[in-house]
């Protein structure tokens, strides 16, 4: 293989789904120990990748999520400066406006366009600062990655991008999501407070807007009400700025979780029964398939990317509403023998998607920006 010399921009430091992109897809490249690859990564937190032979890592300081354009217009190019290489490779929506070295190809990854589709979920300055960067990518990108078909179609109707610039190229998930033994489910449901004969619902996601939490909580308390015993664990990061009043005082039976490690993230999945997801956009649903990965069947919405991720893997329903939404948990909590089939297609599904395809993948369309 010619060599390949590319930089990654990683903002890792902030948890959520492109995070986990970042940081899964830089270690999958380096472990398949291609031949004539050297991969830059440039990012806010060095200490989540283990630098190599094939492998430099980079500190780039991210004082706050709010300084993220400064990140991607001053900082990287900075950092470029020293570095021969051939590509450069922002991870989470951005492209620099300037400052690359001539011949630099531009490849960018955009996981959703929620910033069109639901606006009023966004505060006024992250519109204006994620518009204006997809815009720019999307003109000036060699190749545009997104994690979904519908992630893509939309990329090609909203920001008028010609079909074949666009790659997809689905999240994978990390091998150590998988189904808890007995003993470690038990272990994990007792830790949790969770009775003989009672229901596990997770729910996990960065707590904003977008994700339509307050959905879930009012679905598990109407089946409380009506006395099927439900427990509600919900877990992730809290968007700054974001304060709804179940942050501050949730409702009986729910417990805030808070951001989990990863080895704690993956005893959820495999304690709860099933996993809750009312989020009404999702550039892929990275938590549908982790879920899916540890046998737990999931309640979502139809639309954008999850009837693609999930599959056959959970129930559905049409929109993010909580009556549909604790009729689903109702269904699957009062029938045993559907939580396990769909638990097993749950397994299933999960399997289609590794961070080993996507690597690849991402190789390849790095040469064809190349070419």
């Amino acid at each position: 293989m010619r060599p390949l010399r590319v930089a990654v921009g990683v903002v890792a430091g902030t948890l959520g789904g492109p995070a986990t992109y970042g940081v899964e897809l830089v270690r999958a490249m380096v472990a398949l120990d291609q031949p004539g690859l050297r991969l830059e990564v440039l990012t806010d937190r060095p200490e989540a990748f283990t630098p190599s032979a094939g492998l430099g890592v980079h500190r780039v300081a991210l004082p706050s999520p709010w300084a993220q354009p400064l990140w991607d217009n001053v900082a990287i190019p900075r950092a470029l400066r020293g570095l021969d290489v051939q590509l450069y490779h922002g991870t989470k929506h951005a492209l620099p406006f300037g400052g690359l070295r001539r011949g630099v190809r531009r490849v960018v990854t955009i996981h959703d366009l929620a910033v069109f589709a639901e606006a009023a979920t966004f505060t006024r300055a992250q519109r204006w600062q994620l518009r204006v960067h997809l815009a720019h990518a999307a003109r000036r990108a060699d190749r545009i990655l997104c994690v979904s078909g519908h992630a893509a179609l939309d990329v090609t109707r909203r920001l008028g991008v010609a079909a074949d610039r666009v790659a997809v190229i689905p999240n994978g998930v990390a091998s150590h999501f998988r189904p808890p033994t007995a003993e470690v489910r038990a272990r994990t449901r007792q830790r949790l407070g969770v009775g003989p004969g009672e229901i596990l619902c997770a729910c996990v996601g960065t707590a904003q807007p977008r994700k339509r939490i307050e959905v879930a909580l009012a679905a598990v308390g109407e089946l409380r009400a009506r006395g099927l015993p439900l427990r509600l664990v919900v877990a992730g990061r809290r968007r700054p700025g974001y304060r709804p009043p179940w942050l501050e005082a949730p409702p009986a039976g729910v417990l805030l979780a808070g951001e989990l490690a990863a080895a704690e993230l993956v005893d959820l999945y495999g304690a709860a029964d099933l996993m809750v997801s009312p989020s009404t956009f999702e550039g892929f649903g990275l938590t549908f398939a982790e879920a899916m990965a540890c046998g737990c069947p999931v309640v979502g919405v139809a639309t954008s990317s999850v009837p693609e991720v999930v599959g056959r893997g959970g129930l559905l329903v049409e929109r993010s509403d909580p009556g549909l939404i604790a009729g689903a948990i109702e269904r699957l909590a009062s029938e045993p023998e559907l939580r396990r089939e769909l638990g097993r297609a749950a397994l299933d599904q999960a399997t289609g998607f590794s961070w080993d395809r996507t690597a690849r993948l991402t190789l390849e369309a790095y040469r064809v920006a190349l070419a």
